[in-house]
């Protein structure tokens, strides 16, 4: 027989029920409003405020966004090759040199997806979920990102990248938090891309003339704003070649595609309202 509560994690599994931590808590609605990154420009300070660092023994790893208060949404080959114990993440972060009301945490377990697979050139199945070692409480700065239905298309729709990654191929990381915009490729523009014998239906494409996610970027959302007021993380920076090289669109997770598998592995976390 199913307890309520039973059915409460049946229905949180299957992603019908939102726990919100406050009635004021809405997931992808930035306090501060602002009309990997190349070509990119500074995002004004905490306005993607579920954008997370991931650092490595204090360097720059990975990007990935808060979902719950207690799980880190960010790509799989962030953690495949890497002890997570060696790494922190940044919440609430702005500047890497102004560390001021950030929250660090370590990660306690990483679960990344089980059909994860890796070449020289993709990885398939890119996606995996960090647990923080403490819960972050959510405020003006620590909001989590609004997740898309499941199998919600964004063909043609103009995304957002966010990010700290190298700002050039041969460049180092940028010290503050820049922003892209990229338009979403039609499956078949993407399939009619130099990358199309790599490419999976659980990818998506995006690209803008001398915009794209580079090293360090990895992990981090795509964002796609919503006409009802919020973000949602329509995909997760995954693979590329080179950075922002017109002849390959970067490829992102296609987010829609784990709606069920996000649920199932963040039931224990507290979320916010959607719109």
């Amino acid at each position: 027989m199913f307890t309520i509560l039973s059915i409460i994690y049946l229905l949180i599994g299957l992603g019908q029920v939102v726990l919100a931590q406050s009635p004021d808590c809405m997931c992808g609605r930035p306090t501060v409003i602002s009309m990997r990154i190349v070509g990119g420009r500074r995002a004004v300070p905490h306005s993607f405020p579920w954008t997370v660092a991931i650092l490595k023994n204090d360097r720059m790893h990975c990007g990935g966004a808060i979902i719950t208060n207690k799980h880190v949404l960010s790509a799989g080959h962030c953690f495949k090759w890497d002890n997570f114990k060696s790494m922190e993440v940044y919440i609430g972060l702005d500047n890497l040199e102004d560390l001021k009301n950030v929250e660090k945490r370590n990660i306690s377990d990483v679960v990344i997806h089980e059909l994860f697979t890796s070449t020289a050139v993709r990885d398939e199945n890119d996606i995996a979920i960090a647990t923080l070692q403490e819960p972050v409480v959510f405020n003006e700065n620590i909001v989590p990102i609004c997740l898309p239905k499941p199998g919600e298309d964004f063909t043609n729709r103009i995304g957002t990248i966010v990010g700290w990654g190298r700002i050039g191929v041969e460049k180092s990381s940028s010290k503050v938090l820049l922003k892209a915009s990229l338009r979403i490729l039609s499956e078949e523009d993407c399939m009619n891309s130099q990358l199309s014998q790599h490419l999976k239906p659980t990818m998506m494409c995006a690209f803008s003339k001398g915009k794209d996610g580079c090293q360090g970027d990895s992990g981090g959302p795509l964002l796609i704003f919503q006409p009802s007021g919020e973000y949602v993380q329509a995909g997760v920076v995954s693979w590329g070649i080179g950075c922002a090289d017109p002849r390959y669109p970067g490829v992102y997770t296609k987010v829609s595609d784990y709606i069920p598998w996000i649920m199932q592995h963040t039931t224990d976390g507290l979320r916010c309202a959607t719109a």
